[in-house]
């Protein structure tokens, strides 16, 4: 059997919602274990690992957001300038948080590369630049996109075991 092109193009679009919603668990999933070790390298008073740990769940939160409506996100680390551009796609309760997002993650992709490397003119290494009300800004941060992400999913697959709280 050959399908027509509008049959072809109807079941492509089915198979590009699968694939969004597998990436999309699959990077909720990812920043949920992340986060778990950033509040491990917390506690265990590694304020730059958590911070670090920290941007990357919060990135992998954000790119789920974007791929749970189709958005192809930018090959970069900070992609609140996407979530932006499509704030029009998501839910009114979703749309109120979109400035505090792009805060979050503009603080926190600063915050990426000196957490690793530290300030290497200043001569300080990364364990010596961060503070713990710094970590738990980040874990706070990180926290917040990981609950709105499961509960946006829940929303847009319907799947109720995403998300489990208030946001």
């Amino acid at each position: 059997m050959v399908l027509g092109l509008e049959a072809r193009l109807e079941a492509w679009g089915d198979h590009r919602d699968l694939i969004n919603k597998r990436m999309a668990e699959n990077y909720v999933s990812d920043a949920k274990s992340i986060l778990v070790e950033a509040k491990a390298a917390r506690r265990r008073k590694h304020h730059h690992r958590a911070i670090r740990l920290s941007q990357e769940s919060f990135e992998l939160s954000l790119k789920a957001i974007l791929r749970s409506i189709g958005v192809e996100y930018p090959k970069e680390h900070e992609v609140s300038d996407a979530i932006e551009e499509n704030v029009a796609k998501f839910p009114d309760w979703f749309q109120s948080k979109v400035t505090y997002l792009e805060d979050a993650s503009v603080w926190l992709s600063e915050r990426r590369g000196p957490s690793m490397y530290g300030d290497e003119i200043a001569g300080k290494p990364a364990s010596k630049l961060f503070t713990s009300e710094d970590s738990r800004k980040a874990l706070e941060y990180a926290d917040k996109a990981l609950k709105f992400a499961k509960k946006l999913l829940s929303e847009i697959f319907g799947v109720k075991s995403y998300y489990t709280g208030p946001s």
